[in-house]
């Protein structure tokens, strides 16, 4: 990886952006208490998060039942769980959700030097919008990238390459150069977001103080490792 053709750095919001595990897990447990099963631990919620809302709700589902993953994927409950859980998170998701230390120094930073910037996230768009918003960053962000808006979601690099078009958009429309994925970072803290990286062709920093499994990550084996990202600043 060479660090200097870097020109435009993709973020994974929750673990990377936003320390969002209470919310999100007071969030299910609210679900699962809505449809009469028991609550789970807040880790326990938390270890299930990285790869979009319905798999969130069919892990915790399962676990509060005592079944597999696959009993619970074709269960027709599940979509009306899944729904009322969107809702109520997306009414309570900035409860006890903070932004990790020097994030938004970092959006500075890298602003200043001129580095484009994006969320690609399998969360749900709505609620994206809604923590940037609520927090004062969104306007550094050239796209955002929810999985409402992709027909596959990461681990497949469909969202990088949404997020990248909409970048050199901005780029043409300013008569300038079209990046490549070789001058794109993606920084996430699951393996979920490194193998995205990895899939799209791009560069990728794992940052090893969010949400994911830390064995996981690990065995990506990502070009850089922060324990937070707003070490990047240091480094790019």
């Amino acid at each position: 990886m060479n660090i200097h053709e870097i020109q435009a750095v993709v973020f994974d919001c929750d673990g990377v952006v936003i320390d969002s595990g209470a919310d999100m897990a007071s969030a299910v447990n609210s679900t699962l208490a809505h449809f009469g099963l028991c609550r789970l631990p807040e880790s326990q919620i938390v270890s299930f998060v990285g790869n979009g809302a319905r798999m969130l709700i069919v892990r915790s589902v399962a676990a509060a039942e005592g079944k597999t993953e696959a009993e619970l994927s074709a269960d027709i409950r599940i979509d009306g769980i899944l729904d009322w859980y969107k809702a109520y998170y997306n009414d309570h998701a900035v409860e006890r959700t903070v932004l990790y230390p020097g994030y938004r120094e970092l959006l500075e930073t890298l602003a200043a030097r001129g580095y484009h910037m994006a969320v690609v996230s399998n969360k749900p768009l709505e609620t994206t919008r809604r923590i940037l918003e609520h927090f004062s960053i969104a306007g550094h962000f050239d796209a955002v990238v929810g999985p409402e808006m992709l027909k596959r979601i990461k681990p497949d690099p469909e969202g990088l390459a949404l997020a990248l078009l909409c970048i050199n958009e901005k780029r043409a429309a300013e008569s300038r150069p079209l990046l490549q994925p070789a001058q794109v970072l993606m920084v996430g803290d699951s393996w979920v977001d490194i193998r995205t990286g990895r899939n799209f062709g791009c560069n990728t920093c794992a940052v090893t103080g969010g949400l994911g499994d830390s064995e996981k990550l690990a065995a990506e084996h990502a070009d850089m490792t922060v324990t937070y990202a707003g070490e990047l600043a240091q480094l790019l």
